[in-house]
């Protein structure tokens, strides 16, 4: 995953649907208004069409939650299922963010809890290097360092032999 989020990164994708790979990055959403709604706020779409790309298949909207995973507080959400478990605190039990992981942020971009998310490239040191979409509200992908000891929420580390599953009963969200 984190291969397949640094090649894109780089190619500074534009949050406009005249961007091909932006085009890409939106198509699990069938919303009509799709591009405005993820207008300068795509980077958990980012996020959710690497995990696509690198054969992690994730629901949409996880079951019985309002909120589709094209939004941070549903990647928050979903890695705290008990069926997932996959929030991690950094330096909990020894805990080290690694390739591949993904790390939500807290308050980096606005005075919004979790406000944003990317892809870990590498940890070094105290920095991260990070894919992201939407790189600081400024509508472009991009590779950037982050200091990790600053607004940092959590990462989530999923699990290779996760799969999608639900056993429960479905009640839609009208």
């Amino acid at each position: 995953m984190a291969e397949i989020a640094e090649a894109l990164a780089i190619q500074e994708v534009m949050g406009s649907p005249e961007d091909e790979n932006f085009r890409e990055i939106c198509k699990y959403w069938p919303d009509s208004d799709i591009y405005k709604v993820l207008e300068a706020n795509w980077c958990a779409a980012f996020v959710y069409h690497c995990c696509m790309k690198a054969g992690i298949i994730l629901p949409i909207r996880y079951p019985n939650h309002s909120y589709r995973l094209a939004g941070v507080g549903a990647w928050l959400d979903w890695a705290q299922l008990p069926e997932t478990n996959f929030l991690y605190q950094d330096g909990y039990q020894g805990f080290k963010p690694k390739r591949g992981d993904i790390v939500i942020f807290e308050k980096l971009l606005s005075d919004n809890s979790h406000d944003h998310i990317g892809i870990v490239l590498a940890c070094e040191g105290n920095r991260l290097l990070v894919a992201e979409g939407n790189k600081d509200n400024k509508n472009f992908s991009s590779v950037v360092y982050r200091n990790r000891e600053h607004c940092i929420y959590g990462y989530i580390r999923i699990d290779d032999s996760y799969q999608f599953h639900f056993d429960g009963k479905y009640i839609p969200i009208v």
